[in-house]
């Protein structure tokens, strides 16, 4: 398996938890930066392209690499070594974009919660 090219498709954007979340210790429920890409791979003679994201969970400094669709004929194993490829591809560019963006793009998750009702 190789990957053939990486292009990323949109800015690298902020995604803000409210704090009432963010000491929860999970990372799904934590501030994140993501950015989406295209990929295109070879599995054997097959040439293929994907769709997926970086995330780096900003309270963790962990990174996570997501692939959007299912890819036909991949098991849990190769797709772990497809998204260890993809890391390495993807991870020192992902960094590089965060750093030279001039404008940030935030989207903030809020907690709409049910009001107490007193009956």
């Amino acid at each position: 398996m190789n990957i053939d090219s990486v292009r990323f498709t949109d800015p690298p954007v902020h995604h803000q938890f409210p704090p009432l979340y963010e000491n929860l210790g999970l990372p799904e429920v934590s501030s994140y930066i993501e950015q989406n890409y295209e990929f295109d791979f070879t599995a054997g003679k097959t040439k293929r392209t994907g769709h997926g994201s970086i995330r780096i969970y900003k309270q963790y400094a962990e990174f996570k690499v997501i692939i959007s669709e299912k890819l036909t004929g991949f098991g849990p194993k190769r797709l772990e070594k497809l998204e260890s490829l993809l890391m390495e591809e993807v991870k020192d560019r992902f960094i590089n974009n965060i750093q030279s963006e001039t404008q940030a793009r935030k989207v903030y998750h809020m907690h709409f919660g049910r009001n107490a009702r007193n009956e």
